[in-house]
């Protein structure tokens, strides 16, 4: 077991995770949903500019890591650009723009950007995109894909797809070629379909565009059916030809499909190249407890096949991988072998309290929509789980849910306090901290540690501190680790 390198592990730790904006919603009229405030985080454009890496989400912008494990959230002006923000390097400029938005443009990847004003068509009129991705050439050339959706006549359903167009490098607000329609949705393709289930053969939901070129062959990559459904997936196009003409369907899709209860979707994102010339899916997952888009960002490894398709070689991932530049061979192996230790275990668990309806067993069932939920009262909230043998632990994961959240009241996001303790036998238990997060200051939703390898045979969370006005509770407790 090599666990001396730098690990990460989905879904991903992002500081400053910011509130969700989706009042647009036509549900909420009749749910109610908007009315609760939740925290969410989707749609990652991932670029790399300057040897950092910079990721572009939708609700508020940027997060920035030099090593793509540790990521750190810089407020970018404007801050949040709804849905779908991308920005890329043209001309020694950096251009952003985002679902019905215009173009922007900035010296630096992190703002000010300016607002240049929509988009123009060839015959003049204005254009917003949706789900826009921008992608520079190697050839000086600059284009835009998006999402696209006709209605043949009422009473038929709408059909999504994607368009492609190149962009006036001189005013890149123009649009000089295109728009074109490159492909749209087809029920033969089962993952295009539309629900939990995929049984709507009639209709599907194209989005999520992104291009990536590599080794002269251009990929056109596209998210279906439904970010809210845990089957939300990445799959792709790809052309020899050029950026807006000769795509066929790869027979190797989707590319990212989730099989993992607890990571549950991998659907638009990016997937961009990262250190030793490997490539790295960004995608977002559901985590849907409080609202429909309630949302998560995860990455995995992502190949070309020998028939020059992309595929994730060790699937979407829930448990600890090196980070991108840690493994010789990522490819062939990218795991350090560690196991979670916690997972589904419901009779070797037991809390110092909980909220009926909200046993301990919701923080070890490996779902993102149930959660353990002291009581308020609880001074000292500690959750205690017997691993029934004796392993080597090494690494942690605690995804916090933020019950009673709601910034009007005064109950804000803020660092949750905790230790994580060992123990080698449970009758005289003598505790031993393997984490030590009682003056945590950063705001994570989700907690990955790494720490010394350390024998034992049960653990111990306890909650010490947490944000005003909320109250704490576990969605996942995780604790990794080996059998001897």
């Amino acid at each position: 077991m090599d666990t001396g390198k730098l690990l990460y592990c989905n879904p991903l730790s992002l500081p400053s995770i910011p509130l969700g904006s989706d009042g647009w919603e036509a549900m909420e009229e009749f749910t109610g949903e908007s009315e609760r405030e939740y925290r969410s985080v989707s749609d990652p454009s991932v670029r790399y500019f300057d040897g950092k890496w910079y990721m572009y989400p939708s609700y508020g912008m940027a997060w920035v890591s030099d090593d793509f494990r540790t990521w750190k959230h810089v407020r970018t002006e404007p801050y949040d650009m709804k849905y779908s923000p991308d920005v890329v390097f043209f001309r020694n400029k950096y251009y952003m723009t985002s679902h019905s938005n215009g173009l922007y443009v900035s010296d630096t990847p992190l703002g000010e950007f300016k607002y240049l004003g929509d988009f123009i068509m060839p015959d003049g009129s204005l254009f917003r995109p949706t789900d826009p991705c921008l992608f520079a050439d190697d050839d000086g050339r600059l284009y835009m894909y998006a999402f696209t959706m006709r209605r043949d006549g009422p009473g038929s359903p709408f059909t999504t797809g994607t368009m492609g167009m190149e962009l006036d490098g001189d005013d890149p607000r123009r649009i000089i070629n295109g728009p074109e329609i490159l492909f749209e949705f087809d029920p033969a393709n089962p993952w295009e379909r539309f629900g939990e289930k995929r049984q709507d053969a009639r209709f599907g939901w194209i989005e999520g565009q992104w291009m990536l070129k590599r080794n002269g062959r251009y990929y056109l990559i596209y998210s279906s059916a439904g970010t809210q459904f845990t089957n939300y997936c990445m799959a792709a196009y790809y052309s020899d030809e050029c950026p807006l003409s000769g795509f066929k369907l790869q027979k190797n899709n989707p590319v990212t499909e989730s099989r993992s209860r607890l990571v549950s979707g991998a659907g638009h994102g990016s997937i961009t190249e990262g250190p030793n010339g490997t490539l790295w899916a960004f995608y977002t997952m559901s985590a849907n407890i409080t609202h429909a888009f309630e949302r998560l960002v995860g990455m995995d490894l992502i190949a070309v096949n020998g028939d020059g398709e992309l595929y994730a070689p060790h699937g979407i991932t829930d448990s600890p991988q090196f980070a991108p530049g840690q493994a010789s061979d990522p490819v062939l192996s990218n795991s350090p072998g560690l196991f979670s230790l916690t997972a589904r275990q419901r009779t070797m668990s037991r809390a110092s309290s909980h909220i009926y309806g909200r046993e301990p067993m919701y923080a070890l069932d490996e779902s993102l929509l149930t959660f353990w939920e002291p009581e308020h009262d609880d001074p000292a909230p500690c959750l205690t789980v017997n691993l029934q043998a004796q392993y080597i632990i090494s690494a942690a994961r605690i995804i916090w849910y933020d019950v009673g959240l709601d910034s009007r009241k005064g109950a804000l996001r803020g660092p949750f306090r905790y230790k994580i303790e060992c123990a080698s036998e449970l009758c005289n238990p003598v505790w031993h901290s393997v984490v030590d997060a009682t003056g945590n200051r950063d705001d994570l939703k989700v907690d990955f540690r790494q720490f010394p390898e350390t024998r034992t045979s049960a653990v111990r969370l306890t909650v010490t501190g947490h944000p005003h006005g909320v109250y704490p509770a576990v969605t996942d407790f995780s604790v990794f680790g080996i059998r001897e």
